[in-house]
C-alpha cells in the first residue's frame, strides 16, 4: 500500500511502499478515503512522543482520518465491514497512521476517538474535524468561557483556531483573532469581532489600545512561551490563559491573579461526538483550505510547520 512514513527519528517524510497491515484481536481495518494533516504528526516524526508511547518504524504518520471499515479482528462488535467512520486514529504503538491507504485501528483506540460518520457527511470534512475540532472545544470548555466575555484566539486561523473562533462566538463571546490581513475578511465571517494582526507588530499591544481593561481569557495556539507570557498579561484578574502546545511556564502555572494551564484534551469519544454533531447541523463550518493527493502530503507536512495556515488542510487518499 502507499504510505507517507519516516525511516527513523527525525526523518524526512517520505511516500512510500509498505505491506497493507492486518487486524489482530479487537482491532479493525479500514480503507481510508480521507485524512487531514495536523501540527502533531510533524511532532511525532520529530520524535516527541519518544519515551511516552511505543514507536514502529517506518512510522507512518496522519492522526486524522475518514474510511471504511474493510475487515474486523476477532472480539470486534459494535462496528463491521462496510461501515464508515472517523476519528482520530492515535494509538500505541505510533506508526499506523492515516497518510496510507489502510490503517489498522482499535474500536475504542486508547489515545484517540472513532465513531460512525453522519449521514451525508463527506469524507473530506469528517477527517478534518477530529483533532482540531476536538481540541478547539475542550480548550474553551476548560477555561469556562461565557457569554458577553472577550477572548483573544492566537493563531486564529489555523486548523484549531478557525473552530475556536466559532464555538466563542456561538458562546456569545467576543472574539479577538490574530490574522494576516488577507484573512481579516476571512476569519470576521467566522465570527471574530476584531483582528490582531501579527505581522505588523506586538499583538499585546494592539489588544491593549482596544481593551485598556485586559481581555476575560487568552487561548494560545502557537508554541512561544516567552509570547504566551505577554498574552496572559493582557488577561484581567479572575481569568484564564490557556496553551494547547504546553507553553505555559512553571511560574505562569503558579499564578493566582488568573487561572493558567497548558490544555490536556481528554474524553476525547465525547468531544469528538459534540464537534462532529456540531458540523453536521451546520452550527460550525469546517473550513477547508485545500484537498491534496496523498503523494503532496510529505510538502504539506513542511509547509504546515511553517506556518501561516488558514483552515485545514485535507488529504484525498
Amino acid at each position: 500500500m502507499r504510505a507517507v512514513a519516516v525511516r527513523k527519528t527525525g526523518g524526512k517524510p517520505e511516500l512510500m511502499e509498505l505491506p497493507e497491515p492486518r487486524p489482530a484481536p479487537g482491532e479493525m481495518l479500514v480503507e481510508l478515503t480521507a485524512a487531514s494533516v495536523n501540527p502533531i504528526d510533524m511532532a511525532i516524526a520529530a520524535g516527541a512522543f519518544e519515551g511516552r508511547m511505543p514507536h514502529v518504524y517506518p512510522l507512518v504518520l496522519g492522526v486524522d482520518g475518514a474510511g471504511r471499515v474493510a475487515e474486523v479482528g476477532e472480539g470486534v462488535s459494535g462496528l463491521g465491514p462496510g461501515d464508515v467512520v472517523h476519528g482520530q486514529f492515535l494509538r500505541a504503538p505510533l506508526g499506523n497512521g492515516t497518510f496510507a491507504d489502510y490503517a489498522v485501528v482499535t474500536e475504542f483506540p486508547d489515545g484517540g476517538a472513532l465513531q460512525r460518520v453522519p449521514d451525508g457527511m463527506p469524507a473530506e470534512i469528517a477527517a478534518a474535524l477530529p483533532t482540531a475540532g476536538m481540541t478547539a472545544l475542550g480548550a474553551l470548555e476548560a477555561m469556562g468561557l461565557r457569554e458577553g466575555q472577550s477572548i483573544l484566539v492566537v493563531g486564529a486561523t489555523g486548523g484549531v483556531g478557525v473552530f475556536a473562533v466559532q464555538l466563542a462566538a456561538a458562546k456569545g463571546a467576543e472574539v479577538i483573532a490574530t490574522a494576516r490581513p488577507d484573512a481579516d475578511r476571512w476569519i470576521r465571517q467566522l465570527g471574530a469581532a476584531r483582528t490582531a494582526d501579527y505581522t505588523v507588530g506586538g499583538v499585546a499591544e494592539q489588544v491593549r489600545r482596544t481593551h485598556p481593561g485586559g481581555v476575560d481569557a487568552v487561548l494560545d495556539l502557537t508554541r512561544d512561551p516567552a509570547r504566551f507570557g505577554e498574552y496572559a498579561g493582557l488577561v484581567r484578574d479572575g481569568g484564564a490563559a490557556v496553551s494547547v502546545s504546553l507553553t505555559a511556564s512553571p511560574e505562569l502555572l503558579a499564578s493566582e491573579r488568573i487561572a493558567v494551564s497548558n490544555f490536556m484534551m481528554a474524553d476525547k469519544p465525547d468531544l469528538l461526538a459534540r464537534i462532529t454533531a456540531e458540523a453536521s447541523s451546520g452550527r460550525i463550518r469546517v473550513p477547508v483550505h485545500r484537498t491534496i493527493t496523498l503523494d503532496r502530503v510529505p510538502e504539506a507536512l513542511t509547509g504546515n510547520a511553517a506556518g501561516g495556515a488558514r483552515g485545514k488542510t485535507t488529504v484525498r487518499i
